[in-house]
């Protein structure tokens, strides 16, 4: 049985972090969902991913996303990866928006 406090894995082209649901693993464009087939990202989804897969589970707000993401340029940039994110995984209710809060992955 995993730790649930194993730490993030992460480097420019590999994350590894350990949901309650099972691994979640970002390989270069690619995305590892638990019980899913692998999705390829483009960089503006991907960045978007890996900040939410970082966080583990936490809503993270718009104007942190913003920050930490400064090629998104705009909140409706913003708006556009996270519609791309979801279009790209198997599941587009794994990211969740949280009313007037920001976003989280829900796994």
């Amino acid at each position: 049985m995993a730790d649930v406090t194993e730490p993030v894995v992460e480097d420019d082209h590999y994350l590894r972090v350990h949901t309650p649901q099972g691994t979640v693993e970002i390989i270069g464009n690619e995305v590892h969902l638990p019980g899913a087939e692998p999705a390829q990202l483009a960089p503006g989804p991907m960045s978007v991913m890996r900040a939410l897969v970082k966080a583990q589970g936490a809503v993270i707000s718009r104007e942190h996303l913003l920050r930490v993401l400064p090629d998104c340029g705009s909140a409706h940039g913003l708006e556009m990866w996270v519609s791309r994110l979801r279009q790209s995984l198997p599941n587009p209710d794994t990211v969740q928006t949280v009313v007037k809060r920001g976003y989280r992955l829900a796994l």
